[in-house]
């Protein structure tokens, strides 16, 4: 009985002495994990991660390589994609896949096509105006050929239409020239409405015009309007407020469409020979 006792004593004193060493270990992981979460591409507050970290290399996905014919559903993914070429040849769009880069990264490569249009995001085309949508969001991260690749004008960024009436939309991020773009790089007559700042930046906001014959998601043959943001410091990674921009425009009247048709991360390159790569693109929407 006293060897029982005593060699239950001492075996409740090595189970102390192992919970107290245990305790030890895990509070001194838990501190290493700590450091090493804030060294990391730790997501914020919102559980998302800092676009500007996803720099990995993406190898892979499935290639497109002919006109889309309009919006197409890309497998497993919540987002669509499109092509529209016109000349040139070699011109594709590598998709990665739903769960890689966000979901929505994606790689072009063009050769001297007359003009040449790959995006990847969000398609709807529900009658629905773009406040129905809540706040939308773009977080990305991208790599490009050089300036001088994209022929005479170029756009990296969000861009869209809208319908009823027919509005074509940009939101412009980077393009393949040198300085800052301006209204002798787009075309259409375009001409400065305002300015303001939103996700670091000052954006400058234009609107042209399209001339009868220009193409156009309803095929008709009449001229239509285009708004654009074009921000005023370039940059190849962060989040762009998209909503922000379409409430901006709206205060200076430029309305668009009450038939939101999508929302999607462009490149568009009116010539040479280059490419594009996303290592992450993310779409996603915050409720009002």
């Amino acid at each position: 009985m006293g060897t029982q006792k005593k060699t239950s004593h001492g075996g409740a004193g090595d189970t102390g002495l192992l919970f107290y060493v245990l305790r030890k270990f895990c509070a001194a992981v838990f501190t290493c994990c700590l450091l090493l979460s804030c060294m990391s591409n730790k997501p914020d507050k919102e559980g998302r991660v800092d676009p500007c970290t996803q720099n990995e290399k993406l190898e892979g996905g499935i290639t497109y390589a002919r006109n889309s014919g309009g919006n197409q559903p890309l497998p497993g993914s919540p987002y669509g994609y499109e092509i529209w070429t016109e000349g040139g040849n070699d011109n594709q769009l590598t998709w990665y896949g739903a769960d890689r880069g966000g979901g929505a990264a994606f790689r072009a490569e063009w050769n001297r096509p007359r003009d040449f249009l790959g995006r990847v995001g969000f398609f709807w085309n529900e009658g629905k105006p773009y406040s129905a949508y809540n706040n939308l969001y773009c977080d990305f991260n991208f790599t490009r050929s050089e300036n001088g690749t994209a022929g005479g004008y170029s756009y990296l960024g969000i861009y869209g239409w809208s319908r009823d009436p027919m509005i074509e939309w940009y939101i412009v991020e980077d393009w393949f020239g040198n300085g800052i773009m301006g209204p002798a790089n787009m075309g259409g007559g375009a001409l400065k409405k305002g300015e303001f700042t939103v996700d670091g930046a000052v954006y400058f906001i234009y609107q042209a015009t399209r001339p009868v014959g220009s193409g156009n998601i309803e095929g008709v043959n009449a001229s239509f309007p285009q708004f654009f943001s074009v921000r005023q410091t370039r940059r190849q990674c962060g989040t762009v407020s998209i909503s922000a921009h379409f409430k901006e425009w709206e205060k200076i009247g430029m309305k668009l469409g009450s038939n939101m048709y999508e929302a999607k991360f462009l490149v568009e390159a009116g010539g040479g020979t280059g490419w594009f790569d996303a290592s992450y693109i993310s779409f996603y929407i915050v409720s009002n």
